[in-house]
């Protein structure tokens, strides 16, 4: 299954105990939490696109998250990333 950035979900469906993120993961969770697409991160984090879309298969799995939107009201309601005043 695909989501609307066609990333290849494989989230498990079975109950989710939260686990801990690695730093990547984090570091992956800020970036796209701050708008950056699939590519621009693998740019920056010099990796391969595939490889930052299994990291984001990855956190998804350990916070039980369903999608992008989740991903970003999650890193916020964690202060991973404020949310700007404009």
């Amino acid at each position: 299954m695909k989501d609307q950035n066609g990333i290849h979900q494989r989230i498990i469906s079975a109950p989710v105990f939260r686990r801990e993120l690695t730093k990547r993961e984090i570091e992956v969770l800020t970036l796209v939490a701050q708008g950056y697409k699939n590519r621009e991160i693998a740019k920056k984090l010099g990796v391969a696109v595939k490889t930052l879309e299994n990291h984001r298969v990855n956190i998804m799995n350990k916070l039980g998250l369903r999608n992008t939107v989740q991903m970003i009201r999650y890193a916020i309601e964690k202060g991973i990333v404020p949310i700007e005043d404009r």
